[in-house]
């Protein structure tokens, strides 16, 4: 697991520790964003710009149910 890869790089200091986080943190977007653009090109071919459109319509419509867990978690969290 990239887990265990964290220590050896931060022993020299901080710098290298930040650096090597947000280069882990960065591998782990790699397979969504292949996704995204694979929907947005196969949407375009499909039906073009109106594809395209469509397609950022259904993913925004999860919008507000992510929006209202994040809100309330917080919320649960406090009681």
């Amino acid at each position: 697991p990239p887990v265990k890869e964290v220590p050896t790089p931060c022993r020299p200091g901080a710098a290298t520790n930040i650096i090597f986080g947000l280069a882990l943190g960065y591998k782990s977007v790699v397979l969504p964003v292949f996704i995204l653009a694979g929907i947005i090109f196969g949407s375009h071919r499909l039906a073009g710009m109106y594809g395209i459109s469509l397609a950022a319509l259904g993913m925004l419509a999860t919008l507000a149910t992510c929006l209202s867990i994040d809100v309330y978690g917080p919320v649960c969290d406090n009681a």
